[in-house]
This record gives structure tokens, C-alpha cells and sequence, in this order.
């Protein structure tokens, strides 16, 4: 599969060639690369096992290996909603061969060793049993590797489980749309609750923290008992006994785990049937209600190049992955604005310290950009055949290229005035000149960044499913990189010359004066940016259309 991807076709220019080799290459750069981790992951679990042997039943060695096992276990649920094994699961075919559902349930549950935290995981365990060998504890070393295998089945097990219902709940396009948006909106959101709910970090406003308030003891007791029954936790107290010669205890708690496996993959088997059963995909959308507000032209714009402007905003909108662009800036910017007003105004990350709303507005600005990347560095493949249709009608280059990158500035412009004005009416602070400086250089930054967004779009394009969050709707590696360095470079004048106004000349008024000059120059290299994008565009016309 490998060399046929790579294999000089009439479709098929050496740009592609490159671009899809470096697809391909990836994830076996990424498997050679696990193989120092493995090496040093077997160390640590041979001398935990052989501390343990020693009878060192405190041994830090054993606790972090207790601390890598509990996040093996929380992965193997949440796993499948960022590397989904099965996300492209196509049973069907299957269904008409003469093949056990069983037998493709094991198949599909073998993918989760796919994943690189399950691969890691087995040198670990073989290897705290090997320790233990070594330090001449037989019996215990076979009672580890015992509860070190059903461990395993677990994780297969819970991995399984957590890729069917995920399956069963975005077959529904409607339902996975909403189950998909509301991930992207919890996960910030709940990230930040420990930092949000913790007295000891509010702050008054002369800077003291106030005094620390303890856990309640029944938050404290139910959490201790919720992670009693965690694989991980039963997996480390067996290892802990056979280890003592408690052996009785660990086969109990070997029975345990064994018990567990078995309802797990009942229940993934359950799930597994249920996937197989149920149609492909239902909850066909219907048309829009607007249909006059997206035929309209955008003032200083061709009736062409609008068109697209407009098309990039509509896919946006009607997209998990697109909306997720345009809301996750504006989660993340609502978060840290409340632990900043719950601060008094400053926000702590260790060393660094945040205050006054200059510095929340700029933060989430340049958060709202970034947040561009995946759909920007892509942006014609993610049409689909959208893209051949546009390629096929009387849309010069120039206005493809410019409506592409008005469009891409449309998606992000609200998130970026929301952040900037909410900051300001909230907490203000700071000169008025700074704040006119904040979308004086988000501008700068946008006309630098917008040409190369056309040009690695037009080199590396890869075909995504705007559908997915995961991978399956992220950029071509090459491009995600260069949309990277070049927010970054196009990022340095702006705050250079934010600086060299307020630390050498001590004016801020001359701060959006330096930037706004810098938006002519980088207006101006912008064109000249542009001229090399519509010749890229231009050759790549064809490849492009055989998305």
C-alpha cells in the first residue's frame, strides 16, 4: 500500500508524490520513535518490580508506575475522541463473508494497541513481573504478569467499548454534531474548574491570597473510594501483595479485574452488534432559511470572489470543526476571564503572571488566529467537490485566492472583536493607544499569514472530514508547521514595535502609529506574497481538482 500511494501515476504530479509520502511516512517515524520511550518505560517497570521483590513497598519508582497506569486507563476511554482506531470502520463487506461477528469484534478491539499509551504499556508490565523474578520473587512475579495481562484485556475492553458508543452516537449526524461541539466546549471548561474553584487563588486587591479552604471530607472520601474500583489502582494493590506474599489477597483482586474484563467485553461485544446492525449514518440536514443573506456582495470585492468569501464563512458555520474555530477561542477567552476577575484582575501560571484586560485581550486575539490554522493551511481541499465545482465555473485565480482569504478573516473576526471589546468594558486598565495597537497588528499579522495560508494549501492539500475533530479534519503536517512559524514571524514586528514605542521612547501613542505603518509594508509584501500563491495556484489547478 505503501509503495502503490508513493507510485508515479498520470494523475499525480512529484509535489503530491512528496506530499503523500510524507502522510505516509508519518506514523512509522512516529512507531520508531516510541522505541527509546519503550526502552526507558521497561527500565523504570524492571526496577520497580525488583524494589518491590526488595520489599520497598514505598518505592517512588513503584508509584510513578502507579501514576502511568491510571493514565493508561482514563486514555483507553478518552482516547478514541482524539486518535480514533476504528474511524473508519466499513463492516459491511464483511457482513457478507463467511466470518464470525466475534471474530471481527477481536479484530476491531486489536486495533486499540494501535494506539501509542496501550503499546507502552506492555513493556511496563512484562517487565515489573521480570524485576520481580530477578529479585527472587517467582511466585509474586507470576501473580504480576497474571494481573498485568487482564489489565490489558481491560484497557482492549474499555477501548472498544468507548470507539462503539462513539460510533452509535455520531451515526446520527445531527446528534454527532452537537455531541461534537459540546466536547469542544466542556473540555476547556472543565481543565480550567480546579484553578477556577480554588479559594487559595483568588486574589484581593492589595495581592494577598486569601487564606486556603480544605476539601470537604466527603469529596475527599468518595473520590478515595471511586478510585479503589479503578483497574489501574486493583492491578498496582494485587502487584503490591503478591510482591508481600500476600497471595490470597492478589488472586482475589486478580478475580477482580477478571470479573471486570468479562463485563466489559460483554458490553463491547453488546456495543459492537449494535454498530453492525444499525444504518451507516441518518439525520440528512435540510436546507438553510437564509438563503438571501449568502447571496450578497462584500463592499471592495468581485461578485466572484465574494461568492467564495462567503462559501468559506457558510462552510465555517456549518461544520463541528468550524464551529469548534470559531467558539473554542471565545470557551477559552470566557475561562480565563473569569479566573482573572475572580483574581481581582491577575491571573497566575506559576512564574507568569497576567493582569489588566490589555493583556486578556491579547491573549485571546492571538489564541483566535491560531485557532485559523487547521481550515486556513487547507483551504481549498476542504471544499471537496465544492472545490472542483469553483475550479469549473468563471472564477479567475485572483478571485479564488482573494475570496479565500477574506473568507478565512470573516471566520475569525468576531471571536477576535468579542475578546478584545469584552476585555475592555470588563476589566480595561492600560492606554487607550495599546488598544487600538491590539487589531492594528492582528491585521499586520493576517496579511502576512494569509499568502502562505494560500500557498501550503495549494503544495500540501489533504482531504478532511470537517465532520470529525480528531485527525481527520486537521491540516497536512507540512502545512500545520508552516501556519505555525509564520503566525509566529509575522507575529515579532508588531510586538517589537509595541516595545520599541513604550521602552525606548517612553510614548504609547506611538505604538499603533509604528504598526499602522507596518500594515502598509506588510500590505505590500502581501501583494508581492500573493503574485507567487497565483502561480502556484495556477499549476496546481489540475491536482488540485482530482480531490
Amino acid at each position: 500500500m505503501l509503495v502503490n500511494a508513493l507510485e508515479r501515476t498520470g494523475s499525480r504530479d512529484a509535489l503530491e508524490r512528496f506530499s503523500i509520502a510524507i502522510e505516509k511516512l508519518g506514523p512509522i517515524l512516529a512507531a520508531i520513535l516510541l522505541i527509546p520511550s519503550s526502552l526507558a518505560i521497561a527500565g523504570l517497570g524492571a526496577a520497580a518490580g525488583y524494589a518491590l521483590a526488595q520489599q520497598a513497598t514505598h518505592s517512588i519508582l513503584f508509584e510513578v508506575c502507579r501514576y502511568l497506569l491510571l493514565a493508561v486507563t482514563a486514555l483507553a476511554i478518552v482516547g478514541p475522541l482524539f486518535l480514533p482506531a476504528a474511524d473508519r470502520t466499513n463492516p459491511i463487506r464483511l457482513l457478507l463473508l463467511p466470518i464470525p461477528r466475534s471474530v471481527l469484534y477481536v479484530a476491531q478491539s486489536s486495533s486499540a494497541f494501535g494506539d501509542p499509551w496501550n503499546l507502552l504499556a506492555l513493556p511496563l508490565l512484562t517487565c515489573l513481573a521480570a524485576g520481580m523474578l530477578a529479585g527472587g520473587e517467582p511466585l509474586g512475579a507470576l501473580l504480576s504478569l497474571a494481573a498485568g495481562l487482564v489489565f490489558i484485556v481491560i484497557v482492549v475492553g474499555l477501548a472498544s467499548l468507548a470507539t462503539s458508543v462513539l460510533h452509535l452516537l455520531v451515526r446520527d449526524r445531527r446528534r454527532g454534531e452537537l455531541i461534537a461541539l459540546l466536547f469542544i466546549i466542556i473540555i476547556p471548561v472543565v481543565s480550567m474548574l480546579p484553578a477556577m474553584l480554588d479559594p487559595g487563588s483568588r486574589r484581593s486587591r492589595g495581592g494577598a491570597a486569601q487564606p486556603h479552604t480544605a476539601v470537604p471530607s466527603w469529596l475527599s472520601a468518595t473520590a478515595t473510594r471511586a478510585l479503589a474500583v479503578v483497574p489501574s489502582q486493583i492491578y498496582i494493590a494485587a502487584t503490591g501483595n503478591a510482591a508481600a506474599r500476600r497471595y490470597p489477597a492478589a488472586a482475589a483482586q486478580i478475580g477482580m479485574l477478571a470479573t471486570m474484563a468479562l463485563v466489559l467485553h460483554g458490553l463491547g461485544a453488546a456495543a459492537f452488534k449494535r454498530v453492525l446492525d444499525s444504518p451507516g449514518s441518518s439525520g440528512a440536514r435540510r436546507g438553510g432559511s437564509m438563503p438571501g443573506a449568502w447571496s450578497r456582495r462584500i463592499p471592495g470585492l468581485s461578485s466572484g470572489a465574494s461568492a467564495v468569501a462567503l462559501a468559506q464563512l457558510r462552510l465555517a458555520l456549518r461544520t463541528p470543526r468550524g464551529r469548534s474555530i470559531m467558539l473554542s477561542p471565545l470557551i477559552m477567552f470566557l475561562v480565563f476571564g473569569a479566573m482573572m476577575y475572580r483574581g481581582s484582575g491577575t491571573m497566575d501560571f506559576g512564574h507568569i503572571r497576567f493582569g489588566g484586560g490589555l493583556s486578556l485581550a491579547m491573549f485571546a486575539s492571538a489564541m483566535s488566529l491560531l485557532s485559523m490554522l487547521p481550515i486556513a493551511m487547507n483551504q481549498f481541499a476542504v471544499d471537496g467537490a465544492g472545490l472542483t465545482m469553483g475550479l469549473l465555473s468563471p472564477l479567475t485565480d485572483a478571485d479564488m485566492l482573494r475570496g479565500k482569504a477574506v473568507g478565512n478573516g470573516l471566520i475569525i473576526v468576531g471571536p477576535c472583536l468579542f475578546s478584545i471589546g469584552l476585555s475592555y468594558l470588563v476589566f480595561g486598565g492600560g492606554s487607550p493607544a495599546l488598544w487600538a495597537s491590539i487589531p492594528l497588528g492582528l491585521i499586520s499579522i493576517y496579511l502576512l499569514v494569509a499568502p502562505v495560508a494560500a500557498i501550503t494549501s495549494a503544495m500540501f492539500p489533504k482531504v478532511v472530514d470537517l465532520n470529525s475533530i480528531g485527525r481527520g479534519s486537521n491540516a497536512h503536517g507540512a502545512s500545520g508547521l508552516a501556519g505555525l512559524l509564520s503566525f509566529v514571524v509575522a507575529g515579532a514586528p508588531p510586538v517589537l514595535l509595541a516595545l520599541l514605542a513604550t521602552r525606548i521612547f517612553h510614548r504609547t501613542a506611538f505604538a499603533p502609529l509604528f504598526i499602522a505603518a507596518w500594515c502598509v509594508v506588510a500590505y505590500g509584501i502581501g501583494r508581492l506574497m500573493f503574485v507567487a500563491a497565483r502561480r502556484i495556484f495556477q499549476t496546481r489547478r489540475e491536482n488540485l481538482a482530482l480531490l
